[in-house]
């Protein structure tokens, strides 16, 4: 199929093609803008028009809509595979573009349950942007939720803290500090981030994810023993 045969010569295509789309970056950004709408209407017709494109042109976005379309038909880890290739292929130079694609990995990765392969593709991202702090945050909280997810509880906390003391009132930040404190039985710490949380919480959702960790944290220090949060 031809799909498949574009599909497996995308690191190939990528590596001879440092700038896909020479001198049409506002048509490529439009195409792709198109290609993700069509997502939402029909995703496995989205996933070929973005594999012609592909074929056609060796586009970044090209393969990352592909990616996408196979995410919204709940195929996680072809789309999570795809989008590692891809950030592993791209540019060494576009920086910005390779922590997006590995970020966006890492998510397909949780989406599928497979948080050890999440916490790789994060971790990749994040080796990408270390020297600019200020894109760390949301990489560290999102590598956070894999290792919460493998219950590595104290890795969890050490990358949130570290989210912490770049943007100290990250609401959501908090708000998994406090579970991953809860969950080594630092009550009271975990109770001060649980209720910071809640202070700092600026809609109704944020407001209510806080009120509900801050409730078992207090469960939790009532009993002697962390709430089951499953």
């Amino acid at each position: 199929m031809l799909t498949a045969i574009a599909a497996l010569m995308l690191p190939l295509a990528l590596m001879q093609a440092s700038a896909p789309e020479t001198g049409a970056p506002a048509r490529t950004a439009e195409r792709f803008a198109q290609c993700v709408a069509m997502i939402d209407e029909d995703a496995p017709q989205a996933y070929e028009e973005a594999m012609a494109w592909a074929a056609e042109a060796q586009s970044v976005g090209a393969y990352r809509c592909a990616a996408m379309a196979l995410l919204a038909q709940d195929r996680f880890g072809e789309g999570a595979r795809r989008l590692d290739s891809l950030g592993a292929a791209v540019n060494p130079a576009e920086t910005a573009t390779r922590a997006e694609l590995f970020s966006q990995a890492g998510n397909a990765w949780l989406l599928g349950r497979e948080p050890s392969r999440a916490r790789s593709s994060f971790t990749r991202a994040i080796t990408t942007v270390e020297s600019d702090p200020s894109q760390l945050p949301d990489l560290l909280i999102d590598r956070a939720r894999a290792y919460a997810m493998e219950e590595n509880w104290r890795s969890a906390e050490e990358d949130l803290s570290r989210a912490i003391d770049i943007r100290p009132d990250n609401a959501l930040a908090l708000r998994l500090r406090a579970a991953a404190r809860m969950h080594q039985s630092s009550f009271e710490l975990a109770e001060a981030d649980a209720q910071q949380a809640f202070t700092l919480a600026t809609t109704q959702d944020d407001r209510v994810s806080a009120a509900l960790v801050l409730g078992h944290v207090r469960e939790s220090r009532r009993t002697g023993a962390p709430v089951d949060e499953q």
